[in-house]
């Protein structure tokens, strides 16, 4: 990452933590990043970022409702037709409990945000990045996938 100068890059759930750390440094090496979250209170403090930095796209998005992806990438394709790269940051932590006691739409819900809004952002950035003869996209998970946790089976799942 030692330049990132005039780069594009998509990041889901990008107002908050890794997202939002990621999207900084991206920044610092001069890229332009769009980022999206569902989190109005994350999403106000990146819209403050902006003012000082006309790189900056912030987008509310729920990454778990492929309407709402379609048209976050509507917006996007108004600012640039082509991207340098997608981070597939969005994830949840999804219900605690036993297998018995937990809920069919916690379940699906978990999976919904954590794998199915991946594959919604990916399909919509290939395009993109066609366009552009390449690039790369980024899929972030997390230990729980090959470890697992107890009481966190819908997350491990998912992961």
């Amino acid at each position: 990452m030692s330049s990132l100068k005039n780069k594009k890059i998509i990041i889901s759930a990008g107002a908050s933590g890794i997202g939002w750390a990621t999207a900084k440094v991206c920044l610092e090496k001069g890229a332009t990043v769009f980022i999206c979250d569902i989190d109005k209170k994350y999403l106000s403090k990146a819209k403050k970022h902006k003012q000082n930095n006309k790189k900056l796209f912030v987008y509310e998005c729920d990454a778990s409702n492929e309407n709402e992806v379609k048209d976050l990438f509507l917006k996007i394709n108004k600012k640039t037709k082509k991207i340098d790269c997608l981070i597939n940051n969005v994830g949840i932590s999804g219900p605690t409990g036993t297998i018995e006691k937990l809920s069919s739409n916690d379940w699906e819900k978990t999976l919904k945000v954590n794998v199915i809004s991946h594959f919604h952002f990916t399909k919509l950035s290939i395009p993109m990045l066609k366009k552009n003869k390449g690039g790369s996209i980024i899929n972030l998970s997390s230990t729980a996938g090959i470890f697992g946790f107890p009481l966190r089976s819908p997350y491990a799942a998912s992961k």
